[in-house]
């Protein structure tokens, strides 16, 4: 259970250390695109914002799952 919460930790720490990087760079990038969705448009970002935005969600979603997955090898 221990290693399994070092882990999660050690993920999300990760993915807000790399959200903070990714706001503070791409504050000054020109083209900046804005995305379609189902019910209205967001504002115009820049796209290396969308891909590491995308990169981190996938980074938090595949680390949840490999935290989900470990088996308890606890011996009583």
């Amino acid at each position: 259970m221990f290693f399994r919460l070092k882990l999660l930790t050690l993920n999300i720490s990760t993915a807000i250390l790399l959200i903070l990087f990714l706001c503070l760079g791409s504050q000054n990038l020109e083209k900046k695109y804005s995305l379609d969705l189902l019910i209205n448009k967001t504002v115009n970002l820049p796209i290396g914002f969308l891909m590491g935005t995308s990169f981190t969600l996938g980074l938090i979603s595949g680390g949840l799952t490999s935290v989900l997955i470990i088996k308890n090898n606890q011996k009583n």
